[in-house]
């Protein structure tokens, strides 16, 4: 989940971009000293979340930003793999794990 976390973080900081490559197992394994199973896992954490795809035969690559979501006052949020946002209006949206939520006043 450490590794996940930090990479989830150079995701959002822009040090991995959308459309970028990431790194290989054999990469993140010589730069963080883990097992090659744990870097999968990160990975897998990663891509559950929506934050990157394997592309068969290219790599893994980040995908594009999700988009930001304002909430009002009364809504609410849950979570799996994406983002349902339950209006106060009983609308509801579904936006892709990682989506940044805000609070509008």
């Amino acid at each position: 989940m450490q590794l996940a976390a930090v990479l989830r973080d150079r995701i959002r900081n822009g040090t991995l971009p959308p459309g970028g490559r990431m790194p290989s197992e054999k990469d993140l394994h010589d730069e963080f000293g883990l097992a090659r199973e744990t870097v999968r896992r990160a990975l897998a954490v990663l891509r559950q979340e929506g934050l990157i795809e394997v592309r068969q035969g290219h790599g893994t690559y980040v995908v594009d930003t999700p988009p930001e979501v304002k909430l009002h006052r009364g809504d609410s949020v849950t979570s799996s793999t994406a983002l349902t946002v339950t209006r106060a209006s009983g609308d509801t949206e579904t936006f892709p794990a990682g989506t940044n939520l805000t609070v509008a006043d």
